[in-house]
């Protein structure tokens, strides 16, 4: 059992531990970056830093705020333009962003659960939109004639045509 000094001791050295991490470079910027882009809103005074950041900084900065690992990976899928570089990534953030693109609920990401991940998708970038899905049909002559006469005569996208067609029958 832990008695009360070494709890008060172990308190203390992670309160030292954040405190020293809050004051990094790479935990400003990265937190600068989120703060400038309205993402993240705080108690301390940040400056705002409008240059790209890179993930790794972002992982390390995430161990103290969780709420940036929240935020990563819909970031990475709606505004790769926030990082340096988004081609290699550890495989769990690599797996969330996968799911996220496909818009599904991507397994837990550093015990954040992927329902949470999956809210933000949305919420960033461009406000209500999320990833669409490809998929692929073969139609008819006569199909593919009525589709065009569709889209031509309402004056929308053939995949609107689709779409308004599916919520029809729905």
């Amino acid at each position: 059992m832990i008695d009360r000094t070494e709890l008060q001791r172990r308190a203390r050295r992670k309160l030292l531990t954040i405190q020293r991490r809050r004051n990094d470079v790479r935990y400003q910027r990265v937190v600068g970056r989120f703060v400038a882009e309205g993402l993240l809103h705080t108690n301390q005074e940040v400056a705002k830093y409008a240059l790209p950041i890179r993930v790794e900084d972002v992982l390390w900065a995430g161990e103290v705020e969780p709420r940036l690992l929240e935020l990563l990976p819909a970031l990475i899928v709606k505004q790769p333009s926030m990082f340096v570089e988004v081609g290699a990534l550890p495989e769990d953030l690599a797996q969330a962003v996968r799911r996220l693109r496909r818009n599904l609920d991507p397994a837990p990401f550093r015990n954040i659960p992927g329902e949470k991940l999956r809210e933000w998708l949305p919420r960033v970038g461009r406000v209500g939109a999320v990833p669409a899905r490809l998929k692929s049909f073969r139609l008819k002559p006569e199909d593919l004639r009525l589709l065009s006469a569709l889209a031509e005569q309402l004056g929308v996208s053939e995949t609107e045509v689709v779409r308004r067609g599916l919520r029809a029958l729905a």
